[in-house]
C-alpha cells in the first residue's frame, strides 16, 4: 500500500511539474493536477494538503534537479572563476528548460507560496554557497590574507550566490564583468 501511495505522490508531482513547465507555476491547482494524473482530488489532498504544499514540492524538485546538474567531476581541474562560471551556466541552462523565466513566475504566487518557495530556494542556494566556499578553499591562487576585516569566505560566497540569482532572473548570459569584478575583489 505504501508503494502505491509513493507512486501516486510521484505521479502527482510529475503532473504538477509538467503544468509548471507548459503553463506556468501559477496555473497549478489541485483539480487540474487530479484530472491530468487520473487520480482523485482526495488522493491529491492526502499527498499534498494544500496547493501551497504542492507548489513548494515543485519548487523543491526544481532545485534538487538543478543542483544535481552541477557536475563536480567536470570542475576538478578548473580554477575558482571557471567553476563559478560553470555552476552559473549549468543553472542557467537548466532554467532555459522552462517556457518562461521560472523565477519570474514566483511573483504570481500567493504570499504563503512565495515564502515557502523562497525557503526551499534558499536551502539549495545554501548548498551552492557551501560549494563556493569549498571552491575558495581548494584554489591555491586565492590568498588567505584577504579574509580579514569582516570579509569572510562565507560572506563572499553569499555575495556570489546572491548575484548569481539576480543574473539568473535577468537571463544574463555574459558573466565577464562579474568574473572580472570577483577577480578584483578576491585576487588583486
Amino acid at each position: 500500500m505504501e508503494k502505491q501511495n509513493y507512486n501516486q505522490k510521484e505521479i502527482i508531482l510529475s503532473v504538477a511539474k509538467q503544468i509548471a513547465l507548459e503553463q506556468g507555476m501559477s496555473r497549478i491547482n489541485i483539480r487540474l493536477v487530479a484530472k491530468k494524473s487520473n487520480i482523485s482530488i482526495g488522493t491529491v489532498y492526502n499527498n499534498y494538503t494544500t496547493k501551497a504544499d504542492l507548489i513548494v514540492a515543485v519548487i523543491e524538485d526544481f532545485w534538487i534537479e538543478a543542483y544535481k546538474k552541477i557536475d563536480l567531476t567536470n570542475l576538478i581541474d578548473k580554477n575558482f572563476y571557471e567553476k563559478i562560471e560553470e555552476v552559473y551556466n549549468t543553472l542557467s541552462t537548466y532554467l532555459q528548460n522552462f517556457k518562461d523565466n521560472w523565477l519570474d513566475q514566483i511573483v504570481q504566487l500567493s504570499s504563503q507560496e512565495k515564502q515557502l518557495g523562497r525557503k526551499k530556494q534558499e536551502e539549495y542556494f545554501g548548498k551552492i554557497r557551501n560549494m563556493i566556499v569549498t571552491f575558495i578553499d581548494n584554489d591555491t591562487s586565492i590568498s588567505d590574507n584577504i579574509w580579514v576585516d569582516g570579509i569572510s569566505k562565507e560572506k563572499t560566497a553569499k555575495f556570489i550566490s546572491d548575484n548569481m540569482l539576480i543574473m539568473l532572473k535577468n537571463n544574463e548570459e555574459d558573466l565577464s564583468f562579474f568574473i572580472s569584478l570577483l577577480k578584483k575583489i578576491i585576487t588583486d
